[in-house]
């Protein structure tokens, strides 16, 4: 991370806080505050930006942050450590820079904010339950490669 400070929340851009007002306003799949915290919002995101192996930078943060360090729950909070551990090249000789909580974060934001993107382009260009039997397909297609294993 660019500065010394520890981070104590997750930090989100500016066009994601935009599309999480529209998720708020309309509650699309569920994402809105009525339904799901910030945290496990988060957390979908990541795992979309995780899913597609493409983290991208967080540039125009939106000030304020997305969750705090204390309201981070702990699915999310594994999710994210897990996922750093997974990226380390010798993860047995690394796992050292698991300690590194500014590292973990950053990452989590990148895949995130790679996240939120692809909510936003779901959010303008489908509908909301042609998306749900989309993912399904998706969730049943990674079972079956999960299976075969």
């Amino acid at each position: 991370m660019e500065n010394s400070k520890m981070p104590d929340r997750l930090e989100y851009s500016v066009n994601a806080n935009r599309l999480i007002e529209k998720l708020d306003d309309n509650n699309y799949l569920g994402l809105g505050t009525k339904s799901i915290t910030r945290s496990a919002l988060f957390l979908f995101a990541m795992s979309l930006g995780v899913e597609c192996k493409l983290p991208t930078e967080l540039k125009n943060k939106y000030s304020g942050g997305l969750v705090l360090d204390k309201s981070i729950d702990g699915k999310t909070q594994a999710s994210m450590y897990a996922e750093f551990i997974f990226s380390l090249n010798d993860p047995e000789n690394r796992l050292d820079d698991i300690s590194g909580k500014a590292d973990v974060y950053k990452m989590a934001e990148q895949y995130a904010n790679t996240g939120f993107e692809i909510i936003a382009d779901y959010f303008d260009n489908k509908k909301a339950d042609d998306l749900v039997w989309d993912l399904l397909l998706e969730l049943d297609s990674q079972y079956e490669k999960t299976r075969l294993k």
